[in-house]
C-alpha cells in the first residue's frame, strides 16, 4: 500500500503514529471475560458524551459499535423504524437534504421497504443553505415521525449549522425524533446534542478522530430509548442490545477493544483543548481556500454561500479544460491524495480533507504546492 506524503483525502484520515505504536505496545485479552474491558468502554462513552454534549443523567446515552461509520446510519433508523407485523400504523419520516447523505437517507428508508412507513424528502440545491422557513412548514403539514439531517455533507464540503440546530427545535414541536449525522463535522466543529435536540446522533471513528474506520458511534436519547424498546429490533446492528452493556457486563458481541482503546485514547487528548481544536481546523481551511483563490480556483460554496464550507474539508471546482482523473493521477505520482465527488458532484468537484490528524500547516502546504504545479503543467 502506497504511503503518500500528503494525505489529504477527506476520511478516513492518517491514523497518528502514536495509535499505532499503541496497538503494538498492548496487550489486549478477551473482552467477552474482561472487566477491564467493561471499565474502558463505560469510560471511552464519557469522554464520548462530553463531546458532543449528551447529559446521561436523564436515560440518555451513547453506544459504540464495531463497524465503519455508515453502520450508525442504518442502525439508527432500523432500530426505530417499526416493523409492519408490530405497528400496521403509518409512520412518517422526513428526511432534509442539500447532498449526498442528506438525500441519500430517504434511498435507505426506501429500501427498507417497509409498507408503514411513508418518506419525504425536502431537498435543495448541493451549493445552498437549508430554507428552514420551508422545513418549518413542512414538519408542520407532515408532522413526521422522524426527521434525518446531515450536519456536515462530505461530497460537497456543506456545514448545515445552525440550520440543523434550528430543525431540532421543529421536530420537538410535534413530538418527533430527530436523527443528525455529523460524521465528518464533530471534532473539526461544535456539535451540541442536547441543545439541537438530537435523539439520534452519529458518528464514525475514521473522519476527524483519525482513528481506524472500524467503529460507528450512536448517541441515543431518553425518547429514542422509548421507540427502539417498542420496535425491540434485535439484527446485528440493533441498538436496543447495547443498552445496558456496561450494567450486565454482556456485550451483543465480541467487540473491538484495541480500537475502543485507541479511540478512548484520542478524546482524552481532544478534551484538554476542545476549543482550540477548532481553532485549528477553521485556521487551516482558511489557509487552504486561501491558497486554491491564488491558484484561481473556485470554491463549490463560493459568494453569498461561502459561509457554509465546513472546516473539516474544502470542495474545489475542478477548473474547466481539465479532467479530475487526470489531475488525480498526476498528484498522487507526486505524493499528493485529494478526494474526488460523488453523486451530482462526480468530475464536478475535487476535494481536500484537513480534518483530525490532516489538519496542521505544514501537510496542507506541502499537498497545496503541489496541486498548484501539476495544474499549471495541465493548463499549459
Amino acid at each position: 500500500m502506497k504511503r503518500y506524503t500528503a494525505a489529504l483525502v477527506p476520511g478516513p484520515t492518517v491514523v497518528p503514529e502514536h495509535l499505532i505504536k499503541l496497538y503494538q505496545e498492548r496487550f489486549y485479552g478477551s473482552p467477552d471475560v474482561e472487566p477491564e474491558f467493561f471499565t474502558l468502554y463505560e469510560e471511552t462513552c464519557k469522554h464520548l458524551s462530553q463531546l458532543l454534549n449528551v447529559d446521561t443523567s436523564e436515560g440518555s446515552s451513547v453506544v459504540i459499535q464495531s463497524g465503519e461509520g455508515m453502520l450508525a446510519l442504518w442502525s439508527a433508523l432500523k432500530s426505530v423504524l417499526p416493523w409492519p407485523f408490530d405497528s400496521p400504523e403509518e409512520y412518517r419520516v422526513l428526511c432534509v437534504g442539500n447532498g449526498v447523505y442528506g438525500d441519500g437517507f430517504s434511498d435507505m428508508v426506501k429500501q427498507l421497504r417497509y409498507p408503514n412507513v411513508k418518506v419525504e424528502l425536502i431537498s435543495f440545491s448541493y451549493d445552498e443553505a437549508i430554507d428552514l422557513e420551508k422545513v418549518k412548514k413542512h414538519i408542520q403539514d407532515f408532522r413526521p415521525n422522524l426527521v434525518t439531517a446531515v450536519l456536515c455533507d462530505t461530497p460537497t464540503g456543506i456545514l448545515n449549522s445552525p440550520a440543523v440546530g434550528e430543525i431540532g427545535k421543529y421536530v420537538r414541536e410535534v413530538n418527533g425524533l430527530y436523527c443528525v449525522d455529523f460524521v465528518s463535522a464533530c471534532v473539526a466543529a461544535p456539535v451540541d446534542v442536547d441543545g439541537w435536540y438530537i435523539d439520534l446522533g452519529l458518528l464514525g471513528t475514521q473522519k476527524a478522530l483519525s482513528c481506524e474506520s472500524t467503529l460507528s458511534i450512536v448517541s441515543v436519547s431518553s425518547r429514542a430509548w422509548e421507540q427502539i424498546e417498542k420496535v425491540n429490533y434485535a439484527g446485528y446492528d440493533a441498538l436496543l442490545p447495547w443498552k445496558n452493556v456496561v450494567k450486565d457486563l454482556y456485550a451483543p458481541y465480541t467487540h473491538n477493544w484495541p480500537h475502543i482503546d485507541a479511540l478512548n485514547e484520542q478524546l482524552i487528548l481532544i478534551l484538554k483543548d476542545i476549543k482550540g481544536e477548532y481553532k485549528r481546523h477553521a485556521e487551516i481551511a482558511e489557509y487552504c481556500r486561501k491558497r486554491a483563490r491564488q491558484m484561481g480556483l473556485k470554491l463549490w460554496l463560493d459568494g453569498d454561500v461561502e459561509y457554509l464550507n465546513s472546516p473539516s474539508v474544502t470542495a474545489l471546482v475542478v477548473p474547466e479544460g481539465i479532467q479530475w482523473q487526470t489531475l488525480d493521477e498526476k498528484i498522487k505520482a507526486r505524493g499528493v491524495a485529494l478526494g474526488g465527488s460523488y453523486g451530482k458532484g462526480a468530475n464536478i468537484i475535487f476535494r481536500i480533507g484537513h480534518m483530525g490528524s490532516q489538519c496542521n500547516l505544514e501537510n496542507v502546504k506541502l499537498g497545496m504546492d503541489i496541486l498548484e504545479e501539476e495544474l499549471h503543467k495541465l493548463k499549459k
